[in-house]
């Protein structure tokens, strides 16, 4: 395309020519007519030009026209490819007898061009004509004409060419992308074609500005021949961009520093045409990026010692990106200090509407996963600590791939709760969002674990814990609700806060509970299944230096309800020792309810003595029903049928009395 702009430049330079000369020997409406089939041998491409030209001797030599209008591709459906409601062009007029073309100014007053690439890849700015193709690619340096045969452009210097009011529109007929540049003001300077070139633009794209100010040592050398030193900066929006290093076009290449801070990113994605992703604070509402960056011309882009920042967020290492799929796809190995995701995914309780029981609710607001979707990735991380709000890790060291939207994420090393996590954790949100955990845990203290994850924190043990459940849902109270799954529990040495089990045994007394209550425990096994959100669990121990216990019940972690019973046992030499003593324990996380089971515990208790009262009694009224109605009943168990055997005898005999029978 730059080898367009510059055959056009070339064949204004011949109209500036044969304008100035045939104003001496031509009449001005005849100009025209000249100048344009010059332009035509020059490209290719038909020039119309509306008015006269007016040709400028003074102060430097020039031309003047009206509208101008330069043809498109013959098979383009869209009308001209330049139209412009004037230009102006000055040349030195001492190095054009020189021999050179020395462009004092070119200045295009609303400009309008348009690039097409057609379905069988043919571009329209490839222009026919002219000799700038016809270089032999056997000969070196500069011909006889003053062309460089490398690039096949003549040896032009250009002080400054502007646009102003300019529009660009690029069409892809082969995969239907349309870019439109608007409002567009450019200016260029090119001492040598062989030297610098500054490009200074300003534009507008998708309905947001930017600029980009460029440097480019070795003009020709970039259009064709490798790569030559480049720099650029640009702004969109808040967001600023600067890079210094090489790069060419012939193929596309690029490398060099890359200084990067993207601190609007709602208009980097304004400029590229997309939504900027609702992300939570820590993966990318600001990002910093800097380092060695690589660009080539299949659409991949690498970092090396690169800086990353993601809000709070410092990351370093290296990082592949390919643009040339579906997807924007990432592989990456990442390391990290302290990460903070804490506002990712929301996990604190709140008080539920309507609530009089003093239970708590998840919260039912809508977890945005929809920034899953955008890329693909595969991504090696390994970090000195990351809190992801619900939890909290300490040294880690994670590989996660992110495929359409589904996130799996393996587990290498995960020092958490004192102890060390093994496992994996998906989460899709393919047609909304699921998550699984398959977690394994070792000397992890539980009393952190499920204050932050449930808001517990009755339970200090640490020990052995397996997690098996999958969650469907979009926002915490769904997932909460719909979690299935099981898992084993086997912790050490610990103390279970706010209930004092030997104190309750003891007093056969449901009051030792509370702040100040709790009950030292040697170990606590058992295994559960959660269904529906719904933990429940048969075969839980407990062993103590005082008592031991089993348990059984159900806990809601949906609803963050209890309905559990613990049975209780104090060991031989304590009071009440020998006695099993029932503990329900009901009501919410946050107020749980303690109760005896008064009627079990009698039961144990006077069990003896209740069945020697019911025998004396049974005795008492079957002699009593014995006399009154002269029958011989031995026990209470069939005493329905001879009471009816006998009211029967008794009410024949006395029909057959009154009928006056035997």
């Amino acid at each position: 395309m730059i080898r367009w702009v510059l055959r056009v430049v070339v064949g204004l330079i011949v109209l500036v020519i044969g304008a100035v000369v045939l104003l001496f020997v031509l009449p001005a409406d005849r100009i025209a007519k000249v100048v344009t089939d010059q332009f035509e041998a020059a490209t290719g491409r038909a020039m119309t030009l509306q008015g006269d030209v007016r040709p400028t001797l003074w102060p430097e030599l020039g031309v003047n026209t009206g509208p101008v209008t330069i043809a498109n591709a013959d098979w383009s459906p869209s009308g001209p490819m330049l139209t412009a409601q004037s230009l102006s062009i000055g040349v030195d007029i001492g190095a054009l007898i020189g021999g050179t073309i020395h462009v004092k100014r070119i200045e295009a007053e609303a400009p309008k061009i348009i690039l097409e690439v057609a379905r069988d890849g043919r571009a329209n700015w490839d222009l026919g004509g002219g000799s700038a193709d016809d270089a032999s690619p056997n000969d070196s340096g500069v011909n006889d004409s003053g062309a460089n045969e490398s690039t096949g452009l003549p040896q032009i210097s250009l002080d400054r060419a502007t646009m102003t009011g300019a529009s660009v529109t690029f069409v892809d007929y082969a995969s239907g992308g349309r870019t439109e540049l608007n409002q567009i003001e450019a200016s260029l300077s090119l001492p040598s074609v062989q030297g610098t070139a500054n490009l200074a633009l300003s534009a507008v794209m998708q309905g947001q500005p930017f600029s980009v100010d460029a440097t480019i040592n070795g003009f020709a050398d970039f259009l064709s021949k490798g790569v030559v030193p480049v720099s650029a900066d640009a702004k969109i929006g808040g967001s600023a961009i600067a890079f210094k290093g090489r790069g060419g076009l012939v193929p596309f290449a690029l490398g060099g520093a890359l200084d990067a801070d993207l601190a609007d990113m709602a208009a980097v994605f304004r400029l590229v045409g997309q939504a900027a992703p609702d992300l939570p604070l820590g993966f990318g509402q600001k990002v910093a990026v800097t380092g060695n960056i690589t660009v080539t011309d299949t659409g991949g882009v690498t970092l090396r010692d690169g800086v990353i920042r993601l809000d709070q967020n410092v990351l370093t290492g290296a990082v592949d990106l390919n643009t040339s799929g579906d997807r924007p796809s990432i592989t990456a190995k990442l390391s990290a200090g302290a990460l903070d995701f804490s506002n990712a995914i929301g996990g604190e309780a709140s008080a539920a509407p309507g609530d009089t029981t003093g239970a708590s609710g998840w919260s039912r607001d809508r977890i945005d996963v929809s920034a899953l979707g955008t890329v693909d990735a595969d991504i090696a991380l390994a970090a000195a600590s990351i809190d992801i709000g619900l939890a909290q890790f300490g040294r880690t060291s994670i590989i996660s791939k992110l495929d359409a939207g589904r996130a799996v994420t393996e587990i290498k090393e995960l020092v958490a709760y004192g102890g060390q996590i093994g496992g994996s954790f998906v989460i899709n949100s393919r047609g909304g969002l699921s998550a699984r955990a398959t977690l394994a845990g070792d000397g992890v203290a539980l009393e952190p674990l499920l204050n932050q994850l449930a808001g517990y924190d009755r339970l200090l043990a640490n020990g052995t814990v397996t997690i098996n459940v999958l969650g469907v849902g979009n926002d915490m109270f769904t997932l909460m609700n719909s979690l299935n799954g099981d898992g084993t529990l086997k912790l050490g040495k610990g103390e279970l806060k706010g209930l004092d089990l030997v104190g309750m045994l003891r007093n056969l007394d449901p009051s030792f509970i509370g702040a100040g209550a709790s009950t030292i425990f040697n170990s606590i096994t058992g295994t559960f299944k959660v269904v529906d959100g719904v933990m429940s669990n048969v075969d839980l121990q407990l062993l103590s230096p005082l008592l031991n216990a089993t348990g059984s019940g159900e806990i809601g972690i949906g609803g963050q309800t209890l309905d559990y019973r613990v049975v209780a046992k104090l060991l031989e030499g304590q009071t009440n020792g020998g006695i099993s003593v029932p503990v329900i324990i009901s009501g919410s996380w946050t107020k749980p309810k303690f109760r005896l089971d008064l009627e079990a515990i009698a039961k144990q208790q006077f069990g003896d003595e209740i069945e020697e009262v019911k025998t004396r009694a049974e005795s008492e009224v079957v002699k009593k029903i014995n006399e009154e109605l002269g029958t011989n009943v031995e026990s209470l168990d069939n005493i329905e049928d001879t009471l009816k055997k006998e009211l029967e005898q008794r009410a024949t005999k006395g029909l057959l009395d009154l009928l006056g029978g035997n």
